[in-house]
């Protein structure tokens, strides 16, 4: 492992032990350089801030591990890998969803919106749509998907299980595609 990744590792490993006893909105750079043993220097090497520390974290340890050799037909299993991890960093999600107002809701969507962009574009051989309406069905998909997760991290409290939440999306993922092959929504998306 490069000695970036492992000083950013240690950095986002000690925003994580912190927030198990303070929130995030409470946590400032100080507190996790001293945690880590770095200078403010070096944190702001690697972070311009504990919000760009936040999407590291997000992506590194939730988003990146699923995406590898994500395919249309692994995709409820790679989403319970992710939903998996975040359960096991349960503290970790829990604080930072609750204290980062919609940063993170807003960086999730972000996300989701870009995967969505791209397996409907691999779905669309034909080229058949447009950019504008591309954008519209993958924000859609992408709120859906996020309101989907933040809801079972705030309210949910991750009672639910990640499998249960990946064949609830399946079903839906079905019903989706079964409305794509029919005849008048065909219509109606290309009247868009």
């Amino acid at each position: 492992m490069a000695e970036s990744t492992i000083t950013k590792r240690a950095i986002a490993d000690s925003l994580k032990e912190l927030t198990r006893a303070k929130s995030f909105d409470k946590i400032g750079v100080v507190d996790i350089t001293e945690k880590c043993g770095i200078n403010r220097q070096t944190f702001y090497y690697h972070f311009s801030d504990k919000y760009e520390l936040l999407k590291w974290i997000y992506y590194n340890d939730y988003i990146l591990p699923s995406l590898g050799d994500l395919s249309f037909g692994n995709w409820a299993e790679k989403l319970t890998e992710s939903l998996n991890a975040m359960k096991n960093d349960y503290d970790f999600c829990i604080n930072t969803i609750n204290h980062t107002n919609d940063y993170l809701k807003n960086y999730l969507v972000d996300i989701a919106e870009s995967i969505f962009t791209d397996a409907i574009g691999v779905m669309d051989h034909n080229n058949e749509l447009d950019e504008e309406p591309l954008k519209y069905f993958s924000r859609f998909f992408a709120y859906g998907l996020s309101g989907i997760v933040i809801e079972w991290m705030t309210k949910n409290d991750m009672e639910t299980s990640p499998e249960k939440i990946s064949d609830i999306l399946i079903q839906l993922l079905k019903a989706c595609e079964t409305a794509a092959h029919d005849e008048n929504v065909t219509k109606l998306l290309h009247n868009y």
